[in-house]
């Protein structure tokens, strides 16, 4: 794990050319506030460090059947839910594949320095105000991260033992560390977000939607709220969201995801796209299904495919850039606080109230909601928002599989793996299972950090054997 980084590397594509001029380039010390903003904005905004093959662990993507094992092994470990995601079947190392890890230690690495050092930098106090902000902003969002990719998914009766990631929120060096509890992050996690807006306030400085805001601050607290079932919150902080934004109409002729839109609050991930390999993998039929012909989004967030077989399939439309978004990858959007709001209401039993707030969203979704049959019935009326909770949010950061990860009743899901020579010539499949108590819910602390720290405890995790069926197929 990357504790602090003394001497930090930047460039010079956010306008800090004269701040490279002042050193030399391979010892850079930041000294002004816009220095610090330049750093934040280099380290985060544009390498946002998201688990990369996290839709695939989820229901949301099965196999491309036609596809050469060849071309799927390398994401096979993770689709599969190894108990051992950084090794495949060969022995061989897949170092990549788990090193979110690492990447957001070391966002909150710069995060920790840009809070313990900026007070001193030279520069107006509205703008240290603002840099600070969104350093604990940063520090808040990749703790979430974290820990709902490596610590035990949130139950209220066991959180206070129940293990978390290590916290560490200033800019000392430690050799060894533990994890801290559930309770405890999430504590820490809204800390830094109360942080980050009392000082958004306090700059009153408003910047473009590269840069995080009050809204967003209350937009991530309704999350938070949300996966720690405090339903009330959830409510306040989405109603302060929904109050302060609007959700823009979507359509088909231009990116949904642009600095004109009143839904967008915070744009992130902005110099590359997450790719899919839509030759190894696809976007589940099952799911596709689910969405209706006149709603928008089954064109705008999806694009055909031939699988190779001349069957037209399909592979996610977010992940690149242009089509869904003229912004970046990840975004902070009014319309989660809708979903938000509305899975509390259902939550409380305020079918009503929950239904209202995702009728607001289709209307901004759908050609026409005539024909759409809403539920009144209180448990009908939660599977409907976390279904269209699963529709709207697809294929953005780590929303699907965070879901799953809290839902008190989670679906069993099967991945097949069909067995594909270089010839073309299937030899059989194997079905792996994730159950809905799986301890494989909660990844594997990286083998890196493992041999740097032996005394952190590492995640129980089954062995995932498969079911095989060896009938030689040929397509």
């Amino acid at each position: 794990m990357k504790k602090i980084l003394f001497i930090l590397p930047l460039v010079a594509i956010f306008g800090c050319s004269d701040f490279l001029d002042e050193r030399d380039q391979d010892k850079l010390v930041p000294e002004k506030t816009d220095h610090f903003a330049a750093l934040l904005l280099q380290e985060f905004n544009s390498q946002y460090p998201i688990f990369g093959t996290v839709d695939h662990m989820t229901d949301n993507i099965t196999e491309n059947a036609p596809s050469r094992t060849t071309v799927k092994e390398s994401r096979k470990t993770t689709y599969t839910w190894q108990r051992e995601i950084e090794i495949d079947e060969e022995g061989n190392s897949l170092s990549s594949i788990n090193n979110s890890w690492e990447r957001m230690y070391e966002d909150i690495a710069i995060a920790n320095y840009v809070i313990e050092l900026i007070d001193e930098a030279l520069g107006e106090q509205d703008e240290i105000d603002f840099v600070k902000g969104e350093a604990y902003f940063i520090r808040a969002l990749s703790y979430f991260n974290l820990l709902n990719l490596y610590g035990q998914p949130f139950d209220p009766a066991s959180s206070n033992i129940d293990l978390g990631v290590p916290l560490r929120i200033d800019i000392g060096v430690e050799t060894t560390y533990n994890r801290n509890t559930v309770a405890e992050c999430y504590a820490q996690i809204e800390s830094d977000i109360l942080m980050a807006k009392d000082l958004f306030e306090l700059s009153g400085i408003t910047k473009n939607k590269f840069h995080p805001s009050n809204a967003a601050c209350n937009l991530l607290m309704s999350r938070v709220m949300l996966y720690q079932q405090n339903w009330d919150e959830v409510i306040e902080y989405s109603n302060l969201v929904i109050n302060s934004g609007s959700l823009t109409k979507m359509t088909t002729t231009s990116p949904f995801v642009s600095e004109s839109s009143s839904e967008i609050l915070y744009s992130f991930y902005t110099t590359a796209s997450l790719t899919f390999d839509q030759t190894g993998y696809l976007v589940n039929p099952n799911f596709f299904a689910l969405f209706e012909d006149n709603d928008t989004r089954k064109e705008a967030f999806f694009s055909a495919v031939d699988d190779g077989s001349g069957n037209l399939k399909y592979i996610p439309a977010k992940y690149g850039m242009g089509s869904y978004t003229s912004l970046g990858f990840a975004n902070l959007r009014v319309g989660e606080a809708y979903l938000n709001r509305a899975e509390a209401y259902a939550q409380k039993g305020q079918s009503e109230n929950a239904i209202n707030d995702i009728v607001a969203l289709h209307n901004k979704r759908y050609s026409s909601t005539s024909n759409i049959l809403y539920p009144s019935n209180p448990n009908e009326t939660l599977a409907f928002v976390l279904d269209e909770r699963r529709k709207e949010l697809c294929f953005e950061d780590h929303h699907r599989w965070f879901d799953l990860r809290r839902m008190d009743n989670r679906p069993e899901i099967k991945h097949v793996f069909s067995l594909v020579g270089d010839d073309g010539v299937k030899v059989g499949t194997e079905t792996y299972t994730l159950l809905s108590n799986d301890l494989n819910y909660t990844l594997p602390i990286p083998l890196k950090e493992r041999q740097n720290n032996p005394l952190i405890r590492n995640n129980e995790r089954y062995e995932k054997i498969p079911e095989i069926n060896n009938e030689v197929i040929v397509d």
